[in-house]
């Protein structure tokens, strides 16, 4: 398959700790993998305040949305790509049609890993990209949170264990207040 030149759009701001973690683990990606390879990151900032975006955007090493007059820019690509949390990393193709929104946690699992590193380039790079409307997005809105929650307790059944007993007893405390059995005393869940 041919390669292609591909973009990241990261979205976050300056007030999120998951994005402040994540952040510098993203320069040393890019810095290392990105830039020789010819992928671009482009920063979508969420900050509010020029201030507040000039102190966040001068710890990274790429391009950034101008953060004047872009949030029209920035909520139209939040809508089309379905971002609901932050911070968010998606790969688009040149075209602007659509790679990949799982980036953020490859370039996690890649992490310090020199070889995970360049072959999740070379994955990026391999994806034959399609138009953004026809992409199978997994989001992270509504429906993307309950598939991800059911599959964390599918893969950890423990949790369901946990949940069933502090539902039991959730609804053994309504049943006694209903049933006016309460003696006043806080049960502790």
């Amino acid at each position: 398959m041919q390669s292609q030149r591909i973009f990241s759009s990261y979205f976050s701001h300056r007030w999120c700790p998951p994005c402040k973690s994540f952040t510098p683990t993203l320069s040393s990606f890019y810095t290392a993998h990105c830039k020789p390879s010819n992928v671009e990151i482009i920063y979508i900032s969420s900050d509010t305040d020029i201030p507040s975006f000039n102190e966040y955007y001068g710890t990274m090493p790429w391009c950034s949305l101008p953060p004047a007059n872009s949030a029209q820019i920035k909520q139209k690509l939040a809508d089309g790509l379905k971002i609901s949390g932050l911070p968010t990393l998606v790969v688009l193709d040149s075209k602007g049609h659509f790679v990949c929104d799982t980036a953020r946690n490859d370039v996690m699992a890649a992490s310090g890993d020199e070889e995970k590193s360049k072959e999740l380039i070379q994955k990026w790079k391999a994806i034959e990209a399609v138009p953004i409307e026809e992409a199978r997005l997994s989001g992270t809105g509504p429906a993307g949170m309950i598939k991800k929650l059911f599959m964390m307790l599918m893969k950890n059944p423990m949790y369901m264990v946990g949940m069933i007993f502090m539902m039991k007893k959730l609804f053994r405390k309504i049943q006694s207040l209903r049933d006016g059995d309460g003696d006043g005393e806080e049960e502790e869940l």
